[in-house]
């Protein structure tokens, strides 16, 4: 061969080599890691909708999963876009401070606070856990017409949550008491002043006063009281609430998916924003127990959506 053969030749295996690091640096831009606080229940759940809804267009091999503890390996670095799931997969990945777009999922609002951003908190987005105040606040009205007090029982963790929910439900012609406590032993002398007049319990997504250690007591003192319980998950109905305000792990997954193939196409995250998609849960028996007339619970949900009027994205 000539040496303008062999100029050529090389320009070739060049050009090839170029063109491969290229597209293996595309495939790599495109990989989706999932980091999650654990493999059961609502993470496992989210875990495998999330999979599921990304089916069509991420590969198996483009969408890797790692628990809190896998992190030290570095496996962050060629990842196109993070998305964690649970307030503890949030804060081990905002610690290793990634470069790739990070979309938060199953953690409370005011849990992202505590979340360390690092830099660029623009790479920073969530879906949040909790339901939007307005939403919940709308519930009551829908689902209660006679215009109950709303009771908030609040830690220092939960207070700001307590606090725009009262003035959600003052908006919307409600009264709204809220009882700030410290420790534990004072759950039940709060609730005894809450509850001490007409008004329903809106549970709040905080694990210090709301668990499965306080439940029972909480429900027996608010049936007690014939004050109404109303929770934030299928759960809370099936231990006794009379009305539960959640998203399934499925919902949230599906809106996930929604900013992760945004990013993948080039966009950027959506700013972080509460559950479009919702259910809501009954407990006729409680209602009858109560002398509540309750609609039938297809019936709520479907009027709470119809009050939100279709919204794309649900406010905060």
């Amino acid at each position: 061969m000539s040496h303008h053969g062999h100029r050529i030749l090389r320009a070739l295996l060049l050009a090839l080599v170029f063109v491969a690091n290229c597209c293996g640096q595309v495939l790599a831009s495109q990989r989706v890691v999932v980091v999650t606080t654990d493999r059961s229940g609502a993470y496992e759940e989210t875990l495998v909708a999330l999979r599921s809804a990304l089916a069509p267009d991420v590969p198996g091999s483009d969408f890797a999963v790692y628990g809190v503890r896998e992190l030290e390996r570095g496996v962050l670095g060629d990842a196109r876009v993070i998305v964690t799931i649970g307030t503890q997969a949030a804060k081990a990945v905002a610690a290793r401070t990634p470069t790739a777009p990070v979309l938060h999922t199953l953690i409370p609002r005011d849990a992202l606070e505590f979340v360390q951003y690092g830099p660029h908190p623009e790479r920073y987005s969530a879906i949040f856990l909790d339901q939007p105040a307005h939403r919940q606040i709308a519930l009551l009205n829908i689902a209660l017409p006679n215009k109950p007090t709303v009771a908030l029982l609040a830690s220092p963790a939960s207070y700001e949550l307590a606090r725009r929910l009262a003035s959600v439900a003052r908006e919307q012609q409600l009264d709204a008491n809220i009882e700030k406590i410290s420790t534990v032993d004072e759950i039940y002398p709060a609730l005894e002043r809450l509850l001490a007049e007409p008004a329903v319990l809106l549970a709040l997504p905080d694990s210090t006063l709301f668990n499965s250690y306080t439940i029972q007591n909480v429900l027996l003192t608010s049936y007690r009281r014939r004050a109404p319980l109303v929770g934030f998950s299928p759960a809370y109905v099936h231990a006794g609430a009379l009305l539960a305000l959640y998203s399934t792990p499925t919902q949230i997954a599906r809106q996930a998916a929604d900013a992760v193939r945004r990013v993948l196409a080039g966009g950027g995250l959506p700013p972080p924003q509460a559950p479009r998609e919702f259910e809501v849960a009954t407990n006729p028996s409680v209602a009858r127990s109560l002398a509540i007339e309750l609609e039938p619970a297809t019936r709520i949900t479907a009027r709470l959506r119809q009050r939100e009027g279709g919204q794309l994205e649900a406010r905060p």
